[in-house]
């Protein structure tokens, strides 16, 4: 199944009592920084996750508005290691010249930018896709000190893979002890066990991705969760949708049975990464790091189980881009909630600051360092999400398509000459097309512009960060 941003500033965050905290640490230990990246998480995804919601959320901040810029999984992930949408990565899609070939900003990246400040740096688990295709690939990109990469073709492994350790394939096979999360998990407390400080950890298992393959103990944990029953599930009625004629049948029972079972082994993955939390966690604790450690949990892209009548991601729809962001840092020591708009592209500013690195790269992203210290600041109120692969309309998928989101409208420029519309705070399942009704023409040339506006804006510099804490 199958930028600079455009501001509308004004202030949140308003406790300012705390304001004064950043950079409190200044002249100390440099903090490390721990990445945990799912594979296809939603954003509801954590529900079945009590490590998360207790060792991370608990002490720190859930950002309830997290999207990705592009709901693909590698340039997801270019986005995140250099803070740049898309279509300035140049990694556009997961397969192909525009797949990891296209990454020419490797060699100067958000690892590259720890290791070269004193960083010791290790990626554990998926890279970018496309990596695994090109010619004398076993190659370990720049920045990396330790890398235990997923080196198969699919990456998305759970049994019988190759892991490149650091250089070095190993093959791991069927038997239980080879289960690839379990094995990733093992080396990334490898890593934070034998680690100088400080350390920045990528930590990127392949759960919950297809074939969402459960750990032999968690079979059938989450057979009894209910099923979907929200109204974007199976829409009844796609009259106004462009894309009706090649979704005209609504799902079948044996199709909501499959896509049911889809989504138990999905979350029934997620329960084995929840351990891994723990793990990492525990190491450490054990280490004496956790209070100069700050964790940062999220997912490269959501996905569609039946809403809209489509499985899968890459649509510009809300189960699609929308992931989890948890945040756990030394200084916060309950559960907080942050509601604005953060993207995908704020991870390489944000993680930067943390570690007082300066990117080498223009952004497009912001760091979200100020919020982690509950910081009055001027936010974005409009974000770009795009897909610019291949048109994918024959397998189900979507055509290229650029996209404005605010808090009160989706928009939506295909093309080939589609529009969507929907007023989020009206229709937040995004079920009534609006685009091409009279009365929402002067709404759309707004949002037509504000989406020529993101997209043509160049990236900007950022000044060096101060270390925080």
């Amino acid at each position: 199944m199958t930028g600079a941003l455009l501001l509308v500033f004004g202030v949140v965050g308003a406790s300012a009592a705390r304001a004064g905290a950043r950079g409190k640490r200044i002249g100390e230990k440099r903090l490390n920084v721990v990445l945990i990246l799912s594979d296809d998480e939603r954003f509801d995804g954590t529900k079945v996750m009590k490590n998360v919601r207790d060792l991370l959320a608990a002490h720190g901040t859930t950002f309830t508005d997290m999207h990705v810029t592009t709901s693909m999984c590698g340039p997801s992930r270019a986005s995140i290691l250099t803070g740049q949408y898309a279509h300035h990565t140049g990694v556009l899609e997961n397969f192909g010249a525009h797949a990891y070939p296209a990454f020419a900003e490797e060699s100067e990246d958000l690892p590259v930018w720890m290791h070269d400040s004193g960083y010791e740096t290790a990626l554990v688990g998926k890279y970018i896709n496309g990596y695994t295709g090109v010619a004398g690939h076993h190659k370990i990109p720049p920045g990396w000190d330790d890398w235990q990469a997923m080196d198969s073709i699919p990456m998305e492994a759970y049994y019988n893979y190759d892991l490149n350790d650091n250089g070095t394939l190993v093959h791991y096979g069927n038997k239980p002890n080879d289960y690839s999360t379990s094995v990733l998990t093992k080396k990334a407390v490898n890593f934070i066990h034998g680690a100088r400080h400080p350390f920045f950890l990528y930590f990127a298992p392949v759960a919950p991705h297809l074939p969402a393959v459960p750990a032999p103990k968690d079979r059938g944990r989450l057979e009894s969760i209910a099923p979907i029953h929200d109204p974007a599930f199976n829409q009844s009625d796609i009259g106004k949708e462009p894309w009706r004629y090649w979704h005209q049948a609504t799902l079948s029972v044996g199709a909501q049975l499959y896509i049911n079972h889809v989504r138990i082994r999905q979350e029934e993955t997620l329960l084995s990464l929840d351990r891994s939390v723990k793990s990492v966690v525990q190491a450490l604790k054990s280490r004496h790091e956790l209070k100069n450690t700050v964790i940062l949990y999220t997912s490269d892209n959501g996905f569609l189980w039946g809403e809209h009548r489509l499985g899968g991601k890459i649509w510009p729809y809300e189960e699609s881009t929308h992931v989890p962001l948890v945040v756990r840092t030394p200084w916060t020591h309950s559960a907080e909630r942050n509601n604005q708009p953060v993207l995908n592209i704020d991870l390489a500013s944000t993680i930067s600051e943390l570690g007082g690195v300066k990117p080498t790269l223009p952004q497009d992203g912001r760091s979200l360092v100020p919020f982690l210290h509950d910081e009055q600041v001027a936010w974005r109120h409009a974000f770009l999400v795009e897909y610019l692969g291949h048109d994918l309309l024959k397998n189900g998928g979507p055509p290229p398509y650029e996209a404005v989101q605010t808090r009160r409208d989706l928009y939506v420029e295909y093309r080939n000459g589609w529009r969507e519309l929907y007023d989020l705070r009206r229709d937040p399942w995004e079920l009534d097309n609006l685009a091409g009704d009279p009365a929402t023409d002067l709404e759309q040339d707004k949002l037509s512009l504000n989406l020529q506006r993101l997209y043509t804006a160049p990236p900007t510099p950022v000044p060096l960060a101060r270390p925080t804490g």
